[in-house]
């Protein structure tokens, strides 16, 4: 199977990987063969990229990293804890902020939240991910199919699996990973307190509006602060996602060392917990790789190139380090575009990852420089340090 453009598809393909929806069920199941309604179903719906399964290339098994079962109920527990504030909340909506928080903290939201079995089941969840991800030596660097309108809930999930495989490396122990897990699965809820059309409209925010955007860490953290299921670990990682190590994050401007965000790490007053400079490049990652209401999905290697020039400044730069030694820059199943050599411009499909470079994979070319269908064959980057690819969706 292979990674394509919903443009690109044609009807007869056949869908190499189950399309999960935004409440966590399944919209067209792996195995299904596409049809004009179904294509234009997608289209309208919002995704950007499907996979599909091919003659030539059925060897290549793109596998989660956490399963689909998993990945779905992650899902529904997310949208459904989220949806306690929102229903709380659901006549101040357009309240000025100030109004917001105050209900936050005057209302009944902190007593349904505590009193949810939702939150047991997000503590769940949270183990079942853990395990799972622990179970993987490497990451796909695939994220979900997301659309515009559920990037939040599946956007929290994909950025719990990066984070809890970065903290592992980092040797962090199980009942903490499991403490981040919870933290990561959480770490959006108060962007659904606020006017969603600031995130689902494609246009250029105001000062002002952008301002009301960086309160989200705050009403998440306000809003689960102090409830005990939730815990302080937690909390904190809904509070400082978009910390940056220059001090120009939000919301309150704390700052990172760039020292390795080790377990044992001193929390010093005014700079960023440990385990949220891991989420932030996590969050940075998976915001980068999917598809938004303003632009098109980077690729992966794209995405690296763009937080390179962050390293430092704003992603803590030996977390960055660790990102390129856990996820593969060209991932598996993924399209490429050759270009140096005499193959120059053919386009082709990682087949296989080498474990020692990540980003020197094997690759299964397809298609000549004019785009047409040729007899594959393999090249081994590894092998052939003269020939460099770049990443590309057809």
């Amino acid at each position: 199977m292979y990674r394509v453009s919903v443009d690109y598809l044609k009807p007869g393909m056949i869908l190499g990987k189950a399309i999960i929806s935004d409440t966590g069920t399944v919209l067209l199941n792996k195995g299904v063969k596409l049809t004009e309604f179904y294509i234009d179903k997608l289209k309208k719906l919002g995704y950007d990229a499907v996979f599909i399964e091919d003659p030539e290339t059925t060897d290549i098994v793109v596998e989660d990293d956490i399963k689909e079962q998993t990945r779905r109920r992650a899902i529904q527990h997310i949208r459904a804890l989220f949806s306690i504030p929102v229903q709380e909340l659901k006549d101040v909506k357009k309240a000025t902020i100030n109004e917001i928080k105050k209900n936050i903290e005057t209302g009944r939201i902190k007593e349904k939240l505590a009193n949810s079995k939702v939150l047991k089941n997000i503590g769940a969840i949270s183990y079942q991910i853990v395990d799972e991800v622990l179970d993987n030596k490497m990451l796909s660097g695939l994220v979900s199919f997301k659309r515009y309108s559920d990037f939040t809930y599946k956007h929290c999930v994909d950025v719990t699996v990066l984070s809890v495989a970065l903290a592992d490396k980092f040797l962090y122990d199980k009942n903490k990973l499991v403490e981040l897990a919870k933290g990561c699965l959480l770490h959006d809820i108060g962007r659904v307190l606020i006017d969603k059309s600031l995130y689902e409209e494609p246009r250029k925010l105001s000062k002002e509006e952008f301002e009301i955007i960086k309160t989200h860490p705050t009403l998440g953290y306000i809003t689960l602060k102090d409830i005990a299921d939730i815990g302080i670990i937690a909390a904190h990682i809904v509070y400082q996602h978009h910390e940056q190590q220059n001090g120009d994050g939000y919301p309150r401007g704390l700052k990172g060392d760039n020292t390795m965000p080790l377990p044992r790490k001193e929390i010093r007053k005014g700079y960023i917990m440990p385990l949220a400079e891991i989420v932030y490049a996590a969050n940075v990652y998976d915001a980068l790789v999917s598809p938004r209401v303003y632009r098109s999905a980077y690729t992966p290697d794209q995405a690296f190139f763009i937080m390179k020039r962050m390293a430092g400044t704003h992603i803590n730069r030996e977390v960055l380090k660790m990102m390129f030694e856990v996820i593969p820059a060209y991932p598996l199943g993924t399209t490429v575009i050759i270009s140096t050599g005499k193959f120059k411009n053919y386009i082709a499909v990682v087949s296989k990852i080498n474990r020692e470079n990540l980003s020197r994979p094997v690759i299964r070319v397809l298609y000549n420089d004019r785009k047409k269908r040729i007899e594959p064959f393999e090249i081994d980057l590894a092998a052939n340090p003269h020939i460099n690819i770049s990443g590309i969706i057809i």
